[in-house]
């Protein structure tokens, strides 16, 4: 039985100790091969193994489980084991990358309903979601189930998935705190996405439903729900912060450090920041500078795209009021002479 075990999904995540493993009919990768030693058929056309309704790719570090009539691009393989290395290179840089043992099995549901019965109904607003079992001193599940329903699937969901994969590597011994582990996860999300937690994150500031940060940065488990787009916005926000005015390696140090001594060290040590009452009065500030920056842009490009309109008003008008010679007139004037 797993001692620890994270489950993390996009849009909405939850810690659960002690459980079962995502339930569904996916195959499990670690048995693949004693299965295909019992005659499953190999699929010639793309390097898959055919157990049942589905097919199993191997790369190096993914089981790709997919649906035998699922659309499937042949380069996700490939794809899949760049963004693993440019992950790993991003947030655990100099660290020695091994082969995941096990791997990361990958399942492609092909259908929301499939999604939500291996993932539980609370995630019907999600696309995807990470599992990592955790026993002692090592990692027995690598689990990432993804709806393959959604076109945008990839940069949507997977990748953001991957990185709480990824950053488990190095928090084995001790979890990873929640602020952290999302905030990390959502620098992958697409600008779209980044920009409606921004959104949430200025909503919660303007209304008081925001966290103190002593508060997030200590959260023992997830908030309420009416509580989760400031959690999620403030958490992108100081990650942001925290990796502007550092590298992500030294993010990742000083949140390792804090687990075992604290944050106001931590941050001493990392940052020479001196507590973590001066970093929410810094990140604060941040935050509103940004604000303001933002403003401006806006209201610069407001103006540029005014310009342009009223130039090219200008233009059409003086076309429109400038004489035009009919041809009939210039061909009588030409014979005239």
């Amino acid at each position: 039985m797993p001692l620890r075990t994270i489950r993390a999904i996009c849009g909405l995540a939850c810690v659960l100790i002690v459980t079962a493993h995502s339930r569904g009919e996916a195959p499990s990768s670690q048995s693949s091969s004693a299965k295909n030693a019992q005659g499953i058929v190999a699929d010639s056309t793309k390097s898959a193994v055919r157990h049942g309704n589905w097919l199993i790719e191997e790369t190096e570090n993914f089981s790709i489980c997919r649906p035998v009539n699922y659309r499937y691009d042949p380069d996700t393989g490939a794809a899949l084991e760049k963004a693993r290395a440019e992950l790993q290179e991003a947030w655990l840089p100099g660290s020695t990358a091994k082969a995941w043992k096990p791997k990361c099995q990958i399942v492609l549901h092909a259908t929301s309903a499939a999604y939500l019965q291996a993932v539980g109904r609370g995630a019907a607003a999600t696309t995807g979601s990470a599992l990592v079992d955790f026993e002692k001193d090592r990692i027995t599940t690598r689990k990432i189930d993804i709806r393959g329903d959604r076109a945008d699937w990839f940069d949507a969901a997977l990748t953001h998935e991957l990185t709480h994969v990824v950053l488990a590597d190095r928090f084995i011994a001790v979890a990873i705190p929640h602020w952290a582990d999302e905030g990390m996860a959502m620098l992958a999300d697409t600008p779209a996405k980044r920009e409606r937690h921004a959104v949430d994150l200025h909503a919660a500031l303007g209304s008081g439903a925001h966290f103190p940060l002593a508060e997030i940065l200590t959260l023992g488990g997830y908030p309420q729900p009416q509580r989760m787009g400031a959690f999620y916005g403030q958490s992108a926000s100081l990650v942001n912060y925290l990796t502007t005015i550092g590298t992500r390696e030294q993010l990742v140090a000083m949140v390792e450090l804090a687990t075992s001594r604290g944050y106001d060290v931590a941050l001493r040590e990392i940052y020479k920041i001196e507590s973590v009452r001066h970093l929410e009065r810094d990140w604060r500030k941040h935050v509103a500078d940004s604000k303001i920056a933002a403003a401006k842009k806006a209201a610069t490009k407001n103006v540029a795209d005014q310009k342009t309109v009223t130039a090219d008003t200008t233009v059409a008008k003086a076309a429109t009021e400038a004489k035009v010679i009919p041809v009939a007139e210039v061909v009588g004037a030409a014979a005239m002479e």
